[in-house]
């Protein structure tokens, strides 16, 4: 016989959760009680995405609308709406949008919260569009 689930049936309105910008959104599981946090990217501008970075947990990127191209270890990744790309724990990934048009991707973090570390100078010059220093967020944020 399955076990009963701990958590309770829950709806989080676009609303709560997503906003205008580039990072559209940040679900982070623990409000849901759950072990998975969601994000949502989306741009407009070929050769942007999120800088390199790690997670010490797995990270699943669902392409949804677009081309984007993946940086994930030694490996450079091309791929479009339909795609999954696995990011492994540990592994510096980052992607950016290849064009034409938007890119639009939903990642889950297999994380209950969202934990990154940015590492914008590592870029490998040969497989991103546009100069590693344009990925590094001055603000702090993501």
């Amino acid at each position: 016989m399955p076990i009963q689930s701990k958590t309770e049936p829950a709806k989080i309105s676009a609303s709560e959760w997503q906003n205008p910008g580039r990072l559209r959104g940040v679900l982070e599981g623990k409000s849901l009680n759950t072990g998975i946090t969601l994000l949502r990217y989306v741009t407009d501008v070929v050769g942007e995405g999120p800088t390199l970075h790690v997670h010490p947990y797995d990270e699943i990127f669902t392409i949804t609308e677009g081309r984007a191209r993946f940086t994930v270890g030694e490996k450079t990744i091309d791929a479009e709406a339909g795609d999954v790309v696995l990011g492994p724990a540990n592994i510096p990934h980052g992607y950016q949008n290849l064009g034409p048009g938007r890119l639009d991707s939903l990642d889950i973090h297999l994380s209950p919260e969202w934990i990154q570390f940015n590492l914008a100078g590592a870029w490998d010059k040969s497989s991103v569009l546009v100069s590693a220093e344009s990925k590094v967020n001055h603000d702090g944020n993501p």
